[in-house]
């Protein structure tokens, strides 16, 4: 009777671990596609700010896409305007074909091959028509059969002859803290009168504020989606800066 006892208790024991070791090998393979889903399959690196050497001369933007997946990937371009002065343009090229103003996904997709970057596919373009001007583009990458899994990349165009930071007025308005930031922000402004609209990524104007005292300033952000938003400062009907702001 004790043996077969002794027998029944190992059996249930070893039935037990084995209930166990299939639920932490469980854990692991969920956890494990948790992070692989996740994972974003192309990095997108570049210049962030470009500049002209001449206003009246076209200004380029260069980016090098990456597949840091382990899937091949047919690779499709989205351009997304968030502010750009009227009267100015932007294109681009992307997959070995150029693209009009009003074109905002590419029809032709890049094969990019697990692990492999391409430097030379992608051009964007920004023509100021020798006005002054700052435009910012936003160029999302993403695979055809996954449109969901995209990286992102912003370009600030100065259609400037001159560097931003020789602007005068660049320096009157300082960087939004804390950023990110929830219901209110703070930043500093040195100027005597400018307007400072606050657009979306989608290029909407959110928002308006007419600054007419230097010092630091308090905006009320409790009227506002989560987001990522841009700050402009216009002067005398002139974008002279610009500063992102993260609402959470």
């Amino acid at each position: 009777m004790y043996s077969i006892i002794k027998n029944i208790k190992v059996k249930f024991c070893t039935f037990g671990k084995n209930i166990t070791m299939r639920k932490i090998i469980l854990y692991i393979l969920v956890i494990t596609q948790i992070s692989i889903v996740s994972a974003q399959s192309l990095v997108v690196t570049g210049d962030n700010s470009v500049l002209s050497s001449d206003i009246c001369l076209r200004t380029y933007s260069y980016l090098t896409v990456k597949n840091v997946s382990n899937k091949d990937h047919d690779v499709i371009c989205e351009k997304n305007v968030i502010s750009v002065p009227a009267g100015m343009d932007n294109t681009f090229c992307w997959g070995g074909l150029c693209y009009g103003v009003n074109t905002l996904v590419s029809s032709q997709f890049l094969t990019l091959n697990s692990g492999q970057g391409n430097s030379v596919s992608f051009t964007g373009y920004f023509d100021a028509y020798c006005e002054q001007g700052i435009g910012i583009v936003e160029y999302c990458f993403y695979p055809v059969s996954d449109t969901l899994d995209r990286s992102c990349f912003t370009v600030t165009y100065h259609g400037s002859a001159t560097s931003i930071n020789d602007n005068p007025y660049y320096e009157n308005v300082g960087d939004f803290y804390p950023n990110p930031a929830n219901d209110i922000v703070y930043f500093n402004f040195n100027g005597n009168s400018a307007l400072l609209k606050l657009i979306d990524i989608l290029g909407n104007n959110v928002k308006e504020i007419l600054l007419s005292k230097e010092g630091v300033q308090k905006l009320d952000l409790s009227d506002m989606n989560k987001g990522i938003y841009f700050g402009n400062l216009i002067v005398n009907n002139e974008v002279v800066s610009i500063k992102k702001l993260i609402v959470q």
